[in-house]
């Protein structure tokens, strides 16, 4: 079954998308080619013009009167990718014009990714040790030197702060650098070569002991073993536990719910979970604590945090203050030839029996009306259903802590929008990321077989969130491990 996102995030279904599962097929040609048979320039800049025009047809910020400076960001966005991909001779030079005409973009609903196969890529090299961003600094989370310590801060590297080397090296070609979340997310990043060749290797840093004594490292880069892999799978967001309810201890819930784009099995697990928050709400309502975790959740469907909402505070109260919250919010499709066609496969391949069937058939015909009538967008109404105030307030007080990944965002900050509906709900981990007001992209192929533009379909109009905004954590939690264990503790101690 085919699904949309809602109200919220990506649609993860585009119907012709498969990163990762590119073959090194030429666009247009039968034969397949080596790595020194490709013109990467050529490529590179064919992708980020063809990028740029269907942006420019497609991207509802094109005709967004409350965004006048979208179309020069947009031109920036190609000349700055266009600087890099003259030079890109190899498919690292190719991937990384690609991503440089995403990052001045400084949204994660708009730009280009690339869709690189492994064949194509070089092996990752680091210098004996890997890094997370915690808080405010750079910690090495695992490393096999002697000389390093996990739990060690970096200061510097080539005399250079390492604030400063991130904003440069980093957030040139990844995430949003006004974002705290984007720290937490990519800032580990510093530490691995990638086979950039717009970027030389780091020589040396300087690192600071927790007594705060410090020390000086020249780097010797090589191959990170395969090894390594499996010690830093918990380094950013901790274990990844299935979609469930438990009670790690007795008086305490946890509520795992890592993604909130499902695949069948997973949807299976939510109703299971739907079910025992069902059977088991009196004991929720006298717990200590109930544990929200997102750890590992990148957005997908809003509907999963609404239900799991509904389920913890009563349905008439979350759809009231739903209601109370989105009540002059409105979306505005933006329908063009590609988005009108796209939303009516959507409609094709989504399951009749669903719910959302009969919505989405109304969208698209609605956008149908709008485009052949020459009009930009069709507009529609979030809330236009008016919810009346429950006659009595929600009864389920029990103290809900929301675990907060620095990736969070989408569905997943719709998410942190639901559960804050509520004066018992308290976020706690990193500051979330955040969203810009055009959501639900579509992906399109780009010229080279190895890229995808992120189209966009839709922007909201007085969405209460702004663009750019973003969740800090009520309650910081800036420690390297963020196992559930380490994070049990932490709630236990609360």
């Amino acid at each position: 079954m085919k699904r949309l996102t809602l109200y919220s995030s990506v649609i993860f279904v585009a119907l012709n998308f498969s990163p990762f599962g590119v073959n090194l097929s030429r666009a247009g040609e039968g034969s397949t080619v080596t790595h020194s048979e490709i013109n990467w320039s050529e490529l590179a800049i064919k992708d980020v013009d063809a990028a740029y025009q269907l942006s420019v047809i497609n991207h509802p910020g094109m005709h967004d009167v409350r965004n006048p400076g979208f179309a020069k960001q947009l031109e920036k966005a190609k000349q700055e990718g266009l600087k890099l991909a003259v030079k890109a001779h190899s498919s690292q030079g190719f991937a990384a014009a690609i991503a440089r005409f995403r990052t001045v973009l400084q949204d994660g609903h708009a730009g280009a990714v690339d869709t690189l196969p492994r064949e194509l890529k070089p092996q990752r090299s680091w210098p004996g040790f890997s890094t997370v961003w915690r808080g405010d600094a750079l910690k090495v989370y695992y490393s096999e030197l002697d000389t390093v310590a996990k739990g060690d801060k970096l200061v510097s590297c080539d005399n250079t702060a390492i604030n400063t080397l991130l904003v440069e090296r980093v957030f040139r070609y990844y995430g949003e650098v006004e974002q705290p979340g984007s720290w937490w997310n990519h800032g580990w990043r510093l530490t691995v070569d990638d086979g950039n060749p717009f970027l030389s290797p780091l020589e040396s840093c300087t690192f600071e002991k927790a007594d705060g004594s410090t020390y000086s490292l020249k780097l010797n880069w090589r191959i990170r073993p395969d090894s390594v892999k499996e010690k830093l799978k918990n380094a950013y967001n901790g274990d990844k536990l299935p979609i469930e309810l438990n009670w790690p201890l007795e008086d305490i819930a946890w509520i795992s719910m890592p993604t909130y784009a499902p695949n069948e099995q997973q949807q299976a697990d939510y109703q299971t979970m739907l079910s025992a928050i069902e059977q088991q709400h009196s004991k929720l309502m006298q717990a200590k604590a109930v544990v929200l975790d997102l750890r590992h959740n990148q957005g997908g469907s809003s509907m999963w945090s609404e239900q799991i909402a509904s389920a913890l505070w009563g349905s008439e109260q979350f759809k009231y203050g739903r209601y109370e919250l989105h009540k002059n919010t409105q979306v505005w499709w933006r329908t063009s030839k590609g988005n009108t066609d796209y939303f009516g496969d959507v409609v094709a391949s989504y399951d009749k029996a669903s719910p959302w069937h009969q919505w989405l058939k109304r969208t698209h015909k609605s956008m149908q009306a709008a485009y052949e009538k020459g009009e930009q967008f069709y507009v529609e109404i979030v809330s236009a259903e008016q919810q009346a105030m429950p006659k009595s307030a929600s009864q389920f007080t029990t103290p809900v802590y929301v675990i907060v990944p620095g990736q969070c965002a989408s569905a997943c900050l719709d998410a942190l929008d639901s559960f804050k509906l509520f004066a018992n709900t308290q976020l706690v981990g990193a500051p979330s990321s955040t969203d810009s007001t055009y959501m639900e992209v579509r992906l399109e192929t780009l010229p080279s077989g190895f890229a995808k533009v992120i189209l966009p379909i839709k922007v909201y109009v007085n969405r209460p969130r702004k663009k750019g905004f973003y969740y800090q954590p009520d309650i910081k939690f800036n420690e390297l491990e963020w196992t559930t264990q380490a994070l049990v503790k932490m709630i236990a101690e609360l």
